[in-house]
């Protein structure tokens, strides 16, 4: 009797094995055909490079390294005047589509440490740091390589590489934050607060920390002023001044007016889905009730699925690398439904919040199509309790412009100037 007993829960444990491996091997095999759109684009993007069009491959990357390594050389002057940023750029790389440096000051102290590398050493490396980083805080919050390795190829990441934009670090330090909250409270707060270098994907949290974990919230604020503090100390009040009076009113009229199309056309927030038929006038009134909607949600859950859907619906300023933390929040409700059973449609849902970033590249026609899906995702999430916070969870198995008085600008390491 003992024996058959036993045999039968060989049996059984056999066959669960099985089971997890098929779901596993079935996962893998999405994901695969979901990095095909990226891979494709690769591919133009290294035919770009190797035919001579360097600053253009470079896409958004070209302004990350340019603004480290002007601020490196003292030159952030050039930052906040367009025609010298223009000629500076050009300069190097001839014809260039419209540039902006667009962040505040301290991003910039993210850049100027790595502006001292030549332009693609640079973003190359930013990209590895900033999944490095991802990986370490979804370690740390418990889960498994099977996990870390699919954020790692969701098309919104690979689209994030491609663009060298700052979604890994930005989900490192927002959903790194939601999900250590629990258990880690002055790390989550101090990666919370790092977070302000792109303020505008987390204008959900500061309300939710403060009544909700009010010890995260002192970190979060120590290291936001820290921060900001380290920004003016490094570039001087000048840094600060010339984003306030010039970089922020540049990207306030891109919401505004819709130009540079380089700018405003990837546009996926729901600004940009109401504003073809309310105008901007009221697609900034839609747009602010949408966020103060999520702010006051925001209040009343514990859940970081429901925190991440609910910064990314926030957010004015949205574009689909920054889906990259609605990605995180699908795979913890994959996580969540292997083992609580899917509801129907969720698995459609699910799959095309994941695939879309790989996709809106090649089908812009649908991109608003984003907050929609957003929206299906946060009620997907809420309507079965979302997830638990992460510490009740078992850890899963398994030739330059200048004006006067400026210095000269050194020669940028590898630079190549039009042939």
């Amino acid at each position: 009797m003992l024996s058959k007993r036993g045999q039968k829960a060989r049996n059984k444990a056999h066959m669960a094995e099985k089971s997890q491996f098929t779901t596993r091997l079935k996962l893998a095999l999405v994901l695969a055909v979901c990095t095909l759109p990226s891979l494709c684009e690769t591919y133009a993007i290294v035919w770009g490079e190797r035919h001579g069009y360097t600053g253009k491959a470079l896409r958004d990357g070209l302004d990350f390294w340019a603004g480290g390594f002007l601020l490196l050389h003292h030159q952030a002057p050039i930052l906040f005047d367009h025609m010298a940023y223009q000629a500076f750029l050009q300069g190097l790389y001839g014809h260039l589509p419209y540039h902006l440096w667009s962040y505040p000051p301290n991003y910039g102290l993210i850049a100027a440490a790595f502006g001292w590398l030549p332009p693609w050493g640079a973003v190359f490396a930013f990209d590895l740091a900033s999944l490095a980083l991802l990986a370490f805080v979804l370690r740390l919050a418990g889960k498994d390589w099977w996990f870390v390795a699919a954020i790692a190829v969701a098309p919104a990441s690979l689209e994030n590489v491609l663009e060298h934009q700052n979604a890994a670090l930005m989900t490192a330090l927002i959903g790194g934050g939601v999900l250590l909250l629990e258990t880690r409270p002055r790390l989550a707060g101090a990666l919370i607060g790092l977070a302000t270098v792109k303020p505008q994907l987390g204008l959900v949290l500061p309300l939710n920390l403060l009544r909700r974990a009010p010890l995260a919230f002192a970190w979060a604020a120590l290291a936001a002023v820290l921060l900001a503090g380290a920004a003016l100390w490094a570039f001087g009040p000048e840094a600060w001044i010339g984003f306030v009076t010039f970089t922020s009113p540049a990207m306030s009229n891109v919401l505004l007016t819709g130009k540079p199309p380089e700018f405003a056309g990837g546009l996926i927030s729901a600004f940009a889905l109401v504003k073809p038929f309310t105008g901007v006038h009221g697609a900034l009134l839609v747009q602010a009730g949408v966020s103060a909607a999520c702010m006051l949600a925001a209040l009343f859950t514990r859940s970081p699925v429901v925190l991440l859907v609910l910064s990314a619906l926030a957010s004015p300023y949205l574009h689909d690398y920054d889906l990259l933390g609605a990605a995180l929040a699908v795979a913890l409700l994959v996580q969540d439904r292997l083992e609580r059973g899917f509801l129907p449609g969720e698995p459609v849902l699910f799959f095309l919040i994941w695939f879309g970033p790989g996709l809106l590249p090649w089908m812009p026609q649908y991109a608003h199509l984003a907050p929609v899906l957003l929206v299906l995702l946060l009620a997907s999430a809420w309507r079965r309790g979302g997830v638990a916070p992460c510490d009740s969870l078992p850890a899963p198995p398994g030739s330059p412009g200048s004006s006067a008085g400026r210095s000269p600008i050194p020669a940028p390491p590898e630079s190549t100037a039009p042939g």
